[in-house]
């Protein structure tokens, strides 16, 4: 790209004079010769960067998306019988695709629009984005049980039990819903997409570029030294600079027109959940009963972390000061509602009164 710029008559420097030099320079320090065009041919037309040079900018739709989807599936099932019903389901899958957000669809994390960092890279080859789809999870498991405690009069133990002793330890039911998942995939962006940190855009100056990696390393949750205040960071403290200037950061920017490593080549942390229910049924007259529930979700207290591109607290470009940083896997619930299906950041309690006739 800045040989092109070059060979049509126009240096480094030469531009920078005709441009905001400021944000030119910084453009040219972070690699991004895309950004370093577009502030060219938005102040001239004579080097013919544009294609069509009467239009800004052309929204193109296609069915070049492609994806598919193989998995294993198992089903264990219990019918409920003599007080127990038992449910067991476990997933082993793969999900590739070249994107997973609807380009049309602000609703699915889209909309007409090419800078976010979850579109392709190069609209030219969406080859180069063939990875794990972002909801791709290997291996799900979840399991559900109703146990009817066999105490008190008519069950197993304690059948012919009646007063106080059978209101007190009869009449139990134990539910239980367990999940476990695998943690989805997901990117490491270069850098941002203004001019005090353009260092993403190095092949085009809408698109924002994947990071290259410096030296092997994974994905997984730690603090950072001397920070135990700030949430887990699934990655070391990393700097946004061009590749060679930091050996010590295990990201780097890449250079002018190359677009970084492979899509989703990284594995956010797994994610379980168990909710518990306890209920207890009161036989007051033959047609009336009164049952109290007590119900938990996320009984035992469990933190779940999201990867940085969907956590409340985090980011996953270099360029972020929340860069690897990581929160709580959870949504705010609607109005209309206590708890949500996706997990709890905290234990939640609560309490049921029912009349049953």
């Amino acid at each position: 790209m800045l040989a092109q710029l070059i060979a049509g008559g126009m240096s480094a420097t030469s531009a920078a004079n005709v441009l905001n030099q400021s944000a030119t320079l910084t453009d040219l320090q972070f690699n991004a010769a895309g950004s370093f065009a577009q502030r060219i041919e938005d102040n001239t037309l004579s080097l013919k960067l544009r294609p069509n040079q009467q239009f800004a900018r052309i929204t193109y739709l296609d069915n070049s998306g492609d994806s598919n989807y193989h998995a294993a599936q198992f089903t264990l099932r219990r019918r409920f019988t003599s007080g127990l019903g038992v449910s067991l389901a476990y997933t082993f899958s793969k999900s590739i695709d070249n994107q997973s957000v609807d380009p049309v669809g602000a609703t699915s994390g889209g909309a007409i629009t090419n800078t976010t960092s979850r579109a392709p890279v190069d609209i030219r080859d969406f080859r180069l984005d063939r990875g794990r789809s972002d909801f791709d999870r290997t291996h799900i498991l979840q399991g559900a049980t109703v146990w009817e405690v066999p105490v008190g009069k008519g069950k197993r133990f304690l059948n012919s039990s009646s007063g106080i002793v059978n209101q007190i330890l009869g009449g139990w039911t134990i539910n239980s819903i367990f999940a476990y998942m695998t943690g989805e995939p997901f990117n490491v962006n270069a850098g941002g997409d203004s001019s005090s940190a353009p260092g993403g855009r190095t092949a085009n100056a809408a698109h924002t570029a994947r990071a290259v990696v410096q030296r092997p390393i994974s994905a997984h949750l730690q603090y950072l030294p001397g920070q135990t205040t700030i949430r887990p960071v699934v990655f070391p403290a990393s700097t946004a600079l061009p590749c060679g200037q930091d050996p010590n950061s295990p990201f780097c920017i890449p250079a002018p027109g190359q677009n970084g490593v492979g899509r989703n080549i990284f594995t956010a942390p797994s994610y379980w959940n168990v909710d518990l229910g306890f209920i207890k049924t009161f036989q007051i007259r033959e047609r009336f009963k009164i049952q109290f529930r007590t119900e938990m979700f996320n009984a035992l207290n469990h933190a779940n972390f999201d990867n940085p591109r969907d956590a409340s607290v985090g980011s996953p470009s270099l360029s972020s000061q929340d860069f690897a940083r990581t929160c709580c896997a959870t949504v705010a619930p609607p109005s209309t509602q206590t708890v949500v299906q996706t997990g709890e950041s905290a234990r939640v309690i609560q309490f049921a009164l029912k009349l049953q006739f």
